[in-house]
């Protein structure tokens, strides 16, 4: 297992040297100090174009210069890896407050405790790769759902596109909406897609040809009250533009997003049929 590595931003040189030198004996990896945040800045980039991006920042956060640790600490977080751990010797609400906006994964009071900085280095390791997995992980969940999205789209893209050069008219009945329909069964009604789909079943119940009426009306309703009815039959109906089309249909009990619903399977028999009585 790699040794914990650990860039130090240290104003006072004593300090740092010191702090360098109990983190190496504790076997920990310090891959360099700055004094300044702008300093600090360029030194992490270059750390990281070499593959060297360190786990743990320890920054102090009064430094001298235009950016104060806080400042340094809020630019790293926004473009690299690393767990901040603050030095201070101050504990104001001021502090506390302004670096509480960047997440830090600890503090250390000045003069430093190096079992109390050992201690609060390991969990802030811990922490910090236990986000990095909940990153990746994150990333493939994504990646697989996206992949999952595009199998269904293209699926159902296929499917639609079955559906919709068949010579069968299909369709879906549910809480007595026409929740789905193909065009064929469409143009056996007579309507457009879009004016069949969202359509009221009694509606279409009116179009039944007057002497297959009173059947059709009687099976819908035995099948609502779950009696047995057959699945299967003929009618015929008035479309639209007056003209009477001769069907064979079946129907049976399906899930439609969730939801119990009737399949419908329809036939234009009207080419091949004269007048007949309904069955």
């Amino acid at each position: 297992m790699n040794p914990i590595s650990i860039f130090i931003v240290e104003d006072e040189l004593l300090i740092s040297a010191n702090l360098k030198s109990q983190l190496q004996s504790f076997g920990y990896q310090v891959l360099g100090s700055s004094t300044k945040g702008e300093q600090c800045l360029q030194d992490i980039e270059k750390l990281s174009k070499e593959g060297k991006e360190p786990e743990i920042i320890l920054m102090d956060i009064h430094l001298r210069g235009e950016m104060d640790g806080i400042e340094t600490a809020r630019r790293l977080v926004e473009k690299f890896n690393c767990a901040i751990i603050f030095l201070t010797g101050q504990s104001s609400k001021e502090i506390y407050e302004r670096s509480f906006k960047i997440k830090p994964f600890g503090y250390l009071l000045k003069p430093i405790d190096m079992e109390q900085t050992k201690m609060t280095i390991e969990i802030a390791a811990y922490q910090r790769n236990l986000e990095i997995e909940n990153l990746v992980y994150q990333k493939q969940l994504e990646i697989l759902l996206e992949e999952r999205k595009r199998e269904n789209d293209e699926i159902m893209a296929l499917y639609r596109n079955i559906s919709d050069n068949s010579l069968i008219g299909i369709g879906i009945v549910q809480d007595g909406i026409v929740a789905y329909a193909n065009r064929y069964l469409a143009e056996i009604w007579g309507f457009t897609l879009n004016e069949l789909v969202g359509k009221e079943v009694t509606e279409l119940n009116s179009m039944v040809h007057p002497d297959d009426r009173e059947m059709i009306l009687e099976r819908m309703m035995n099948r609502i009250k779950g009696e047995n009815v057959p699945s299967s039959g003929k009618f015929r109906l008035i479309r639209k533009d007056g003209s009477t089309c001769h069907v064979e249909y079946s129907s049976l009990l399906t899930n439609y997003k969730g939801h119990p619903a009737i399949q419908q399977i329809y036939y234009d028999i009207t080419p091949y049929t004269g007048m007949f009585r309904a069955k």
